[in-house]
């Protein structure tokens, strides 16, 4: 995900405010493609330049192990630019070049960076000629020290802050052969494929339209849209933008994308802050990148199913009046002999003797199919109401169950934990993984205690299991009322009760692998397996308690 032209310039113009002027303090290069600027000014800020493939500058507040013997190209840059003045920074065009101008001791350096994703480079500079470059290059292009610069091979592009939209139609027209998006990129300085997708979802062209197929109002649109974000960038009217798909950042604009509209989108103040909180999260270690995702692709799930439940027990509530229209059929039929066609209401003596009542009347209906009506409606509301009764059930399993999943991800501990949860869900039908893991079970946590095993599973999967495997008489437990893991006790001497010790330590865990791990007491209920009972068609982990033994009170303890 390297940058675009459009999305540095919107960087330049904010490093212009915050680090033209500022003072070199020290350089560092963390990463063979990574360096770090520590500038002074009005305060300390770090800028780092990243030569990767996802290219980039911008000001970080995030921290880096620095190597203990800095590289030559460090120690290069510390030679000439520590203690150097930024007088200014630019960008040509809307190239993905940067230009720092820094004065040191009277000399003046040319500190460049080429964003250009896996072409990237970072050079020296004085008086034109490279004194060092982060990638030494030989061949066409040579930057080696002490050779005059090559500047990156110029693609002629027209920049479109100057040129005017006659000259961009002209210029786009020149290739009719080629789709909209592959002639922006061939022909628009600054404009990158994700900035080409947006203005061609903003111009509602379609994504492989030709050049040639364009309609004269189609010309007007597309180019209104080129000038109107460039210039929105340019001028400083900014909404950077972080998108994201399940929970994980998948681009860093300028303004807001209106092609983006399916992804969540999380503003910041700044570029800088934008780039580096995409950049922080998308680095993240694999186990946090991986939860992240699934605690937000389940949220998702729990929140569709909270409102599809809600807006049941609201329909329930309509249902539950299914009586009410049998009364009133009732006494229609009772009061036949007052009612005459085209009649739109009848006032009757209610049959609980609670004075008259007001009914309404189809005019167009004669009064047996009034009362008809009203009984067919009775009828359809009672069957409605025992279908939303059994969908509101389903959908508070549903809901039950992946609480628990909730559970399960806030206290998963490796990486193959998260993957067998995800392969849950998968197996469940939850969600889809565009990339299947192949999970294998790291097996329930086992505990020993006075000479009792203490099994606890971590998931719904492996729930289910100990349920199988346990024998009748083996103590189950669980938090009461709240997500939690299931937590089976038993022994090689079938038979035996534990002792209340051995409960106590069960339950504790059970308090711990529970919702309820932040509090000080929890409630763990327990009985025996045989008073367990899995419904069918039960999600992983579900089960009805038909008899409870007891409650222990207690605070959540990590097994040893």
């Amino acid at each position: 995900m390297h940058i675009e032209g459009v999305t540095l310039a919107a960087v330049i113009r904010e490093l212009k405010t915050k680090i033209q002027g500022s003072f070199i303090q020290q350089i560092y290069q963390p990463l063979g493609d990574l360096l770090l600027l520590q500038l002074y000014s009005r305060e300390k800020c770090s800028l780092l330049i990243s030569a990767s493939n996802d290219s980039r500058i911008h000001l970080t507040q995030q921290k880096y192990e620095n190597p203990s013997v800095p590289s030559a190209f460090c120690m290069l840059l510390r030679k000439h630019l520590k203690g150097a003045v930024i007088e200014e920074i630019h960008q040509p065009n809307l190239e993905r070049i940067v230009d720092l101008d820094v004065i040191c001791h009277e000399a003046e350096y040319v500190f460049r960076a080429e964003l250009m994703g896996r072409h990237s480079n970072v050079v020296l500079l004085k008086e034109g000629e490279v004194l060092g470059a982060l990638r030494p290059m030989a061949g066409q292009r040579n930057l080696l020290p002490h050779t005059p610069y090559e500047p990156p091979l110029s693609q002629d592009k027209l920049n479109p802050q100057a040129a005017q939209s006659d000259q961009l139609m002209q210029a786009l027209r020149a290739v009719p052969e080629e789709t909209v998006k592959k002639a922006l990129l061939r022909v628009v300085e600054g404009i990158g494929p994700r900035t080409a997708s947006e203005l061609i979802f903003r111009s509602e062209l379609k994504p492989g339209q030709p050049v040639s197929s364009l309609s004269s109002g189609e010309w007007t649109v597309l180019l209104e849209a080129v000038v109107q974000l460039v210039a929105q960038v340019t001028q400083g009217r900014l909404e950077p933008c972080v998108y994201l798909e399940d929970g994980e950042p998948v681009d860093c604009m300028p303004v807001q994308f209106k092609s983006y509209s399916h992804l969540e989108s999380q503003r910041y103040e700044s570029m800088s802050e934008a780039l580096d909180a995409c950049h922080r999260e998308r680095h993240q270690e694999p186990f946090e990148r991986h939860a992240r995702r699934l605690v937000s692709r389940l949220k998702q799930r729990v929140d569709k199913l909270e409102r599809a439940l809600m807006q049941v027990k609201q329909d329930a509530a309509r249902a539950a009046r299914f009586e009410e229209y049998k009364e009133r059929g009732d006494l229609l039929m009772a009061n036949l002999s007052e009612i005459k066609k085209g009649q739109r209401q009848i006032e009757v003596e209610d049959f609980s003797g609670g004075g008259k009542r007001l009914l309404p009347l189809d005019p167009m209906l004669d009064p047996v199919e009034n009362a008809q009506r009203c009984y067919e409606r009775y009828k359809k509301l009672k069957r409605g109401l025992e279908k939303l009764t059994e969908r509101q059930q389903e959908l508070e399993m549903e809901l039950s169950y992946l609480k628990n999943l909730e559970v399960n991800l806030e206290q998963a501990e490796t990486l193959e934990d998260l993957r067998e949860l995800e392969g849950e869900l998968e197996l469940e039908g939850s969600f889809t993984s565009k990339n299947k893991p192949q999970a294998t079970s790291s097996g329930p946590r086992r505990i020993t205690a006075d000479g009792f095993s203490i099994l606890v599973g971590r998931n719904g999967r492996q729930n289910d299991a100990l349920i199988r495997q346990a024998q009748r008489e083996d103590y189950w437990l669980h938090a009461k009322d709240r997500p939690g893991a299931h937590v089976i006790v038993t022994s090689d001497q079938r038979g035996q009760d534990p002792p209340e010790r051995v409960l106590l330590r069960a339950a504790q865990l059970a308090a711990y692998y529970s919702r309820g791990r932040g509090s000080t007491s929890v409630p763990v209920m327990y009985t025996r397996v045989k008073y367990l009972r899995k419904p069918k068609g039960a999600r992983p982990g579900l089960v009805l308690v038909t008899r409870e033994e007891g409650t222990l009170m207690v605070s959540p303890k990590e097994g040893e």
